[in-house]
C-alpha cells in the first residue's frame, strides 16, 4: 500500500478550480483524440471523485470505450470498488477486455517491455490500441509514481514528446499527479515547462 493518506491535502495554492467533478468530467469528455490533460489532485478522495465521474460519463457517452487505468496511490481493488459504486459493471468489462486496471508499478517492472520505465506506458498503450483495432483507448495514469522512482527528467522528456505530433495516436490520456509530489518532483522552471506543454489542458484542484 502506498503512503498517501486520504485527506492529505498537500501544499495549498491560489489556483482556481472547477466547482465539482461533474464539470471536470464535461471538460475531459471533449479532449480530442491524441491529446491529454494534466490533473493535479490534493488527496485520494478528490482523485477518486474525478476519475470515477469521468469514467462513468465516458462509458455513458461512448459505451464501446476501452478504459486503461494505471493506479498508484489507489490499489487496483480500491479502483474497482469505487467504479462499482458508480454503477459501472467492472467485472463484465474486465472480462471482455474493455476495462484494464493495473498497478502502474507492475507495468514499470514488467520485463516484457524492453524500454525505459516511462516508455513502458506508451508501449502498453500501443499494445492495447493494436488489440482493439479502431477503438479509442482512454488512459488514466497516476504519474506520481515517477516522483518516488526518481524519474522526473524522464517524465519531462516523455511529456515533451507527447506534444510534438498530436493526433498521431488513437488514445486520450489523463495524467494524474498528486499536488505535493508534483511540487517536490519538479523545479519551478520545470513545472512551468510542463504547464506550457499542456497549455489549456490543465486542471489544478484545491
Amino acid at each position: 500500500m502506498n503512503a498517501l493518506a486520504d485527506g492529505d491535502s498537500g501544499n495549498s495554492s491560489d489556483h482556481s478550480k472547477l466547482p465539482n467533478e461533474d464539470e471536470i468530467s464535461d471538460r475531459l469528455l471533449h479532449v480530442p483524440t491524441g491529446h491529454h490533460y494534466l490533473i493535479l489532485y490534493p488527496d485520494i478522495e478528490t482523485m477518486r471523485k474525478v476519475y470515477s465521474s469521468y469514467i462513468k460519463r465516458q462509458l455513458e457517452e461512448q459505451p464501446e470505450s476501452v478504459i486503461l487505468f494505471l493506479s498508484y496511490y489507489d490499489t487496483t481493488d480500491s479502483v474497482r470498488h469505487v467504479l462499482r459504486s458508480k454503477g459501472i459493471k467492472v467485472k463484465e468489462r474486465e472480462k471482455d477486455g474493455s476495462m484494464i486496471i493495473l498497478d502502474i508499478m507492475k507495468v514499470l517492472h514488467n520485463p516484457y517491455f524492453q524500454v525505459p520505465d516511462i516508455e513502458k506506458l506508451r508501449e502498453l498503450a500501443r499494445k492495447t490500441e493494436k488489440q482493439f483495432g479502431d477503438k479509442t483507448i482512454f488512459i488514466i495514469a497516476d504519474m506520481s509514481v515517477f516522483h518516488h522512482t526518481k524519474k522526473a527528467a524522464e517524465v519531462l522528456e516523455y511529456e515533451k514528446t507527447l506534444h510534438k505530433d498530436l493526433k498521431v495516436e488513437r488514445w486520450k490520456e489523463l495524467c494524474l499527479y498528486n499536488k505535493r509530489d508534483f511540487e517536490t518532483m519538479f523545479t519551478k522552471e520545470e513545472s512551468n515547462t510542463l504547464m506550457e506543454y499542456h497549455k489549456d489542458k490543465v486542471i489544478l484542484m484545491n
